[in-house]
């Protein structure tokens, strides 16, 4: 499947962690895709991730995830309607979605809100500390 991948050595080495946390990047930027889940797995997480809303759906069907970072801005499915896919389905309905975006707006950061993200962040450079100290309400670093 193109696109939904784990990313290698994504803190799967050992992989007998109680804490270990499955993350799934959602991004249509294969790249952005790769550097998020490599931080990720600097926490001693397991990172996936997919290209697409619908590949991000059909990842979760498969793999449930504990937490999604996900895009606001694809082409296709856009982040709004995958995360009003996520929460009206029952298996996934409860799990964090953090909507990370290039748009700065504060409406359209309170309308990812209103659609159920438990987050917003604005893409920026990604620097280690930071996404760490991000992670931590939602997983153990």
């Amino acid at each position: 499947m193109r696109g939904w991948q784990a990313c290698r050595g994504c803190g799967e080495a050992g992989g007998s962690r109680a804490d270990m946390r499955h993350v799934l990047v959602v991004d249509d930027m294969v790249e952005t895709c790769r550097l998020v889940a490599a931080l990720v797995s600097r926490c001693g997480h397991r990172a996936t991730w997919a290209t697409s809303g619908e590949e991000a759906l059909a990842a979760l069907a498969r793999n449930p995830a504990d937490l999604v970072l996900l895009d606001a801005m694809m082409p296709g499915m856009d982040g709004a309607e995958v995360l009003r896919r996520i929460r009206s389905d029952a298996t996934t309905a409860t799990v964090p979605v953090v909507v990370f975006s290039a748009v700065a707006d504060p409406q359209f950061r309170q309308h990812m809100l209103d659609e159920g993200a438990n987050d917003y962040w604005v893409k920026a450079a990604f620097d280690f500390a930071q996404l760490q100290e991000r992670l931590k309400p939602y997983l153990p670093c």
